[in-house]
């Protein structure tokens, strides 16, 4: 399963606009029913699972999985 890193913005954007867009982008390369696996900062993104569930369901998305390992946040989702 591919692996995508989400790194948080270096300036002071507004996080919840910079996601929509990242995850919009990387939903339009995926088929339906093909999944990927995105890695965030734990620390830089320390939203609730709902918030991730529904940027993603926005973009076309399901969450299959979540884990947190170290400091990263795995989230494994899967296009509709």
């Amino acid at each position: 399963m591919r692996r995508i890193v989400i790194k948080a913005p270096a300036c002071s954007a507004d996080i919840i606009t910079y996601l929509k867009r990242i995850l919009r982008i990387h939903a339009e390369e995926l088929q339906p029913g093909e999944g990927v696996e995105f890695i965030f900062d734990a620390e830089r993104f320390q939203f609730p699972a709902a918030i991730f569930e529904s940027l993603l369901a926005g973009v076309g998305l399901k969450i299959l999985s979540t884990r947190e390992e170290d400091s990263i946040r795995i989230l494994e989702v899967e296009k509709l």
